[in-house]
């Protein structure tokens, strides 16, 4: 039931977003929820994995570039958004057990317990709002497996993911570059820029991990540039086996309290 057009979403505040998240009155994807405002990629692991995953974290700033980290069994993101619910207000989560994905449910609640500690991991499309404003012309196509292997950290490792934005210019892309650098809480700079087969990518057209639009052919004079994805810890969690992580589902954000510009490096 998404009855909310992009202007009415985009408009809104966040907690008044999540509120009608939590009701399940928003069941799609967060890209044009609220404006100006930082969205996050959740990641939530039992306690005995935790530190591991922190380590993991700092290790790869770019795919997972930390914004909140929970106490154990806290359901309340202090830092980003006090009094919000990670349980429920996302509008779509995915439950892996064993490295095996067994669940993609509208909340948590049947698998939170006390042990759990859930990391807030910054997401590209906050700065998108930075790129619009400034005037800058790309196109966001998807999120794509790669072949860039993520620093090890105990149980966790993989390749990163990585999302795909493409350029008019070489002015836009070099904006893009500027604009994206004052926000490493966002991924940052950007990972790869051009030719995707270097990074195991054989057709651009194809998102293999998220579609924000199908089937966007790169023109000739368009600039490709990729940047870390937060969807990266959902390959790590398939890696680890560990007993259980939850995650969001692929644009499905939690958006937070805190502002685009609020965080960015002056």
């Amino acid at each position: 039931m998404n009855e909310y057009s992009p202007q009415v979403l985009s408009k809104m505040h966040p907690k008044d977003f999540r509120q009608i998240v939590r009701e399940g009155k928003w069941k799609g994807i967060t890209n044009e929820a609220c404006e100006n405002y930082v969205q996050a990629n959740l990641a939530i692991v039992p306690k005995a994995y935790a530190f591991e995953f922190l380590l993991f974290c700092q290790r790869n700033p770019q795919p997972t570039s930390l914004l909140d980290v929970t106490e154990p069994g806290s359901i309340e993101p202090f830092k980003v958004a006090p009094l919000a619910d990670l349980r429920t207000d996302l509008p779509k989560y995915r439950v892996y057990r064993n490295g095996d994905l067994i669940d993609e449910p509208a909340d948590v609640k049947k698998y939170w317990d006390n042990d759990l500690v859930a990391f807030l991991i910054g997401c590209s499309w906050s700065f998108d709002w930075a790129l619009k404003a400034a005037k800058v012309q790309f196109r966001m196509v998807g999120a794509y497996n790669s072949n860039i292997q993520c620093r090890p950290a105990g149980v966790f490792r993989g390749q990163m993911v990585v999302s795909a934005r493409l350029f008019e210019s070489s002015h836009d892309a070099m904006r893009a570059i500027q604009i994206s650098s004052r926000h490493p809480e966002c991924h940052g700079v950007p990972v790869h820029i051009g030719n995707p087969d270097t990074i195991g990518i054989k057709d651009l057209s194809k998102p293999d991990v998220f579609k924000l639009v199908n089937g966007i052919p790169q023109k000739a004079n368009e600039i490709v540039m990729f940047w870390g994805c937060g969807v990266t810890p959902q390959t790590v969690a398939m890696e680890a086996k560990i007993p259980l992580m939850i995650t969001h589902a692929p644009g499905h954000m939690f958006v937070t309290d805190r502002l685009v510009e609020e965080m960015a490096i002056l």
